[in-house]
């Protein structure tokens, strides 16, 4: 097939924007055809005057796609690959397909949900507002949902109150610091409490540097925003005020100040510089805890709280963080966790806090009923202080998340996730415990405390939750339970926790710790999903559940399920669909017209491997994703994830979905003993064998597949980050016949040169040494013998056996994995003569999450796996 195509626009002019689109779509239907395809552009001399030698060089720019062979369009000067076209526009496609929710809530019959949508244009993530109702249009027909509404970036939360009558919404804005350029401009938070259902702004509170620092938005782990029970009072956490510092060489201030300036300190760790809690957390040092009246607007700190008395020491070191703030139900105290970050003898050193989730932490109350008062009512001479604070889970190493059930007949329930004797790896299975609050004391009831649900090892140790997806109950893998988890009644807790290789909504009694898995399925009403990953968003006032449900292959879908009238039977609950939102474009680069339909394109099925190896005998859990319509073995990409005690579900990851239904790749997702959601004994099995016992899982799931005549032998790639590049490292290192290609991201590559320079440091001891072999209260360098086994079990030790092609990149802000690790990783692999490349990311931290950065991260991947697999 030979195409000529003739265009004329003004001189200097790029080629016009659809012309590629056509020739895009021409060469996609005719590869789809098997038919040879010969495509050229020609630019005819516009009617525009000119010289003669700009009309020749516009009438030869001409453009040639040729399918027959790996050919480019070309343009004077310029060359672009068609095939670069093609991969950006199907990233485009996915990542525009996503719906990714940050925020639900429901009151009144409507339900408040934010959606996040990446920007490639502007590099940024754009929020977007959806008011959706909950109940059936009286014709039968879905709920209507009116267009949502952009969120401006400088929104940093918005909390409904317990009757949705208020809204608080905390802002972030610039404000001049008195100078004239923009370097003097310093970041300020607002906050705004409206009121008549959100639809009045009644007060504006400017948070004033002399209270606080800046408030802490992370709400998933350390930070926390609450209502009183009477809606005139917020509690939040927020940065501790900080030293003040000034060079030696600084005018000494002539005003009293109960802060005095601490001249020479600029540089000081723990007073002109934070000691931070290191990757995501680089500006959090302390945080406490704030309490704000919503009439008068004023503020003051709660001081009845641990680690108070180091006020006058200015200094950020030691102490306690404080975070994940409650009112108790009674409205006179505040319940929370803190964080022992020195104080408590448990922490000498700030280690990183992100994804490391057994940092010690315990859940305290603390009176303020005559804190109230005196922010109520400011002009009044109060000198009587609240009782001091308790700790609730003085025996328990790790003790997070307090909720509250309603009250009734004077008390209520507060409940929380405890591992009463901790654990040394990053993740591990929780439990889950109740204790009675009494409503009159404010405190909770001596002996009142209850295990509802404890710790579980195997899977199968408990004989009730029936099994999902082929697997038996493994315990509580959960990081937080949600705000909302409480019956009506108070005697069940919903929540959502990680089962194998998906996430399933469960429901807990509370009398006798039964688990209900609570059966569904959003796109078939009456029936229920296996495999799809599922999560509470939150309950409603008739006692249902907002839901989402997503798959491999299928983006995030909102609904309702029923009220659950008998949680016990294993039955299946009405549900329905609230939201299928349609793909918001990420770009300008492509006008959205994608064929991707939720569920084609490809496929997926969850696996399972039961290995020889290793002493705990639990199946190696995986999902396999696979192109539609595909015939004969297939190209193999192998996917470990990071953590390493983390879990991939069955939910949809656009990136993934790109390489399997765009690069037409098998996509193996293994979920190696050491994941989460297989029991607390199979994930603390690889403490100690990290190299070696998830190594040959990876192989065995691999193999799997392979000898089910799924993929073809000889074209077997990895891919992975963090530890699932550690885990990339070692496969293309011991087993260099079986993984032929590898693409790395941020790998640990030599434990023993990282363990001095992450905020880690514990897991290089724990995942190489063992259980036990790090002092989290007496902190050390290694040893030279721990040093040499931390390298044996590190992949630069197989270096000399690499053969395989191998993309790496880095985010060179890195705090967990330093870039020096893939930057000495490739200059040995480049000394031996290795096909590779080195993506540097210079603003991106471990994650390489900024939007443009992750885009240009995956198309490369692809490309890379296309040249060399």
């Amino acid at each position: 097939l030979y195409i000529l195509i003739s265009y004329s626009q003004a001189e200097a002019m790029p080629m016009p924007r659809c012309l590629l689109s056509l020739a895009t779509a021409i060469n996609f239907l005719a590869s789809a055809s098997g038919v040879p395809c010969f495509l050229a552009f020609v630019h005819k001399h516009s009617l525009l005057k000119r010289s003669s030698a700009a009309r020749l060089r516009h009438r030869h720019a001409v453009a040639f796609i040729d399918n027959t062979k790996e050919i480019i369009l070309q343009k004077d000067e310029t060359t672009v690959s068609m095939t670069d076209l093609q991969d950006a526009e199907a990233y485009h496609d996915m990542v525009s397909s996503a719906v990714d929710f940050t925020n639900v809530s429901a009151r009144n019959g409507i339900i408040t949900a934010i959606r996040s949508v990446r920007d490639i244009d502007t590099n940024s993530r754009r929020q977007f507002l959806y008011n959706i109702p909950v109940a059936v249009p009286s014709n039968g027909s879905p709920p209507s949902i009116s267009p949502p509404v952009e969120l401006p970036t400088k929104m940093k939360a918005r909390i409904p109150s317990p009757s949705g009558l208020k809204i608080v919404i905390l802002v972030e804005e610039s404000t001049p610091s008195g100078g004239t350029s923009e370097a003097s401009e310093s970041k300020r938070h607002a906050i705004e409490i409206w009121t008549d259902n959100g639809q009045r702004l009644s007060n504006r509170v400017v948070l004033q540097p002399e209270k606080h620092g800046l408030v802490c938005t992370d709400f998933a782990w350390f930070g926390g925003m609450s209502w009183s029970p009477d809606e005139t009072a917020l509690v939040y956490t927020a940065e501790a005020k900080k030293p003040k510092t000034a060079s030696f060489f600084a005018t000494p201030s002539l005003k009293t100040d109960t802060n005095p300036m601490i001249h020479g300190g600029q540089y000081t760790l723990g007073v002109g510089k934070n000691e931070d809690w290191g990757e995501k957390y680089e500006t959090v040092a302390l945080l406490s805890l704030f309490c704000l009246d919503v009439n008068t607007g004023k503020i003051d700190q709660i001081e009845n709280v641990p680690g108070f008395f180091r006020k006058e020491t200015l200094s950020t070191e030691g102490g306690y963080v404080l975070g994940q703030p409650m009112f108790s139900p009674c409205g006179t105290s505040v319940v929370y966790t803190g964080w022992d970050a020195g104080e408590g003898g448990g922490m000498p050193r700030r280690l990183g806090a992100i994804y490391c989730y057994q940092r010690p932490c315990k859940i305290y109350s603390s009176p303020v009923s005559e804190l109230l008062q005196r922010l109520a009512n400011p002009s009044a001479d109060m000198e009587k202080g609240d009782a001091s604070f308790v700790c609730i889970t003085p025996n328990d190493r790790l003790a997070r998340s307090p909720r509250f059930s309603k009250p009734s007949v004077g008390t209520a329930k507060l409940a929380y996730l405890c591992n009463s004797k901790g654990f040394d790896t990053h993740g591990g299975c929780m439990s889950l415990q109740t204790g009675e609050w009494d409503m009159t004391q404010g405190l909770v009831i001596d002996g009142s405390r209850k295990v509802v649900v404890d710790v579980v090892q195997l899977p199968g140790d408990r004989e009730d939750g029936g099994k999902v997806a082929g697997m038996n109950f493994p315990g509580l893998f959960l990081n937080q339970l949600p705000t909302d988890c409480f019956s009506h009644d108070g005697k069940f807790i919903t929540l959502t926790t990680e089962w194998g290789s998906v996430n399933k909504v469960v429901s807990i009694s509370l009398n006798d710790g039964t688990i209900s898995p609570i059966n569904f399925d959003l796109l078939n009403s009456e029936g229920f999903s296996d495999s799809a990953s599922q999560q509470l968003m939150c309950l409603t006032e008739d006692g249902g559940a907002i839901v989402t449900q997503s798959e491999a292959n299928r983006p995030t879908l909102l609904g309702y399920i029923q009220p659950l009238l008998d949680v016990n039977r294993q039955n299946v609950s009405p549900s329905r669909v609230l939201a299928n939102l349609p793909p918001i474009s990420s770009s300008s680069f492509s006008s959205f017209k994608s064929d991707l339909k939720p569920g084609n394109g490809y496929t997926y099925r969850i696996m399972s491997t039961q290995p020889d190896h290793g002493d705990v005998k639990v199946p190696v859990g995986s999902v396999l994703l696979l192109p539609e319509n595909a015939k004969g073995k297939l190209p193999l990409i192998v996917v470990p994830h990071g953590g390493p005690h983390t879990c991939m579900s069955t939910m949809f990851v656009p990136s993934y979905g790109y390489l399997c239904k765009y690069g037409r790749y098998a996509v193996l997702h293994v979920n190696f003993r050491g994941s989460t959601g297989f029991g607390q004994a199979a994930l603390e099995s690889l403490a100690g064998n990290a190299g070696w016992l998830d190594v040959l899982d990876v192989v065995a799931a691999t193999r799997a597949v392979i000898d089910a005549g799924i993929a073809d032998p000889d074209r077997v790639g990895i891919c992975g980050g963090s530890h699932g590049g550690f885990l990339a490292g070692h496969c293309i290192g011991q087993h260099p016949d079986l993984f032929k290609v590898a693409a790395m991201r941020n790998p640990c590559t030599n434990i023993a040169s990282m363990v001095t320079a992450t905020d880690i440091p514990d897991w290089c001891y724990v995942e190489t040494l063992g259980p036990g072999n790090y002092n989290f209260s007496d902190f050390r360098p290694p040893s030279k013998e721990e040093l040499d086994v931390m390298w044996d079990k590190s992949p630069i030790a197989h270096l000399e056996h690499v053969t395989a092609p191998t993309l790496m990149a880095l985010g060179m802000k890195d705090k967990r994995v330093p870039p020096s690790q893939g930057i000495e990783y490739y200059h040995a692999l480049r000394a031996q003569s290795v096909p590779t490349k080195l993506l540097v990311y210079e603003d991106c931290d471990h994650a390489i999450d900024i939007v443009i950065s992750e885009a240009d991260f995956w198309i490369n991947t692809k490309k890379w796996f296309d040249q060399h697999l």
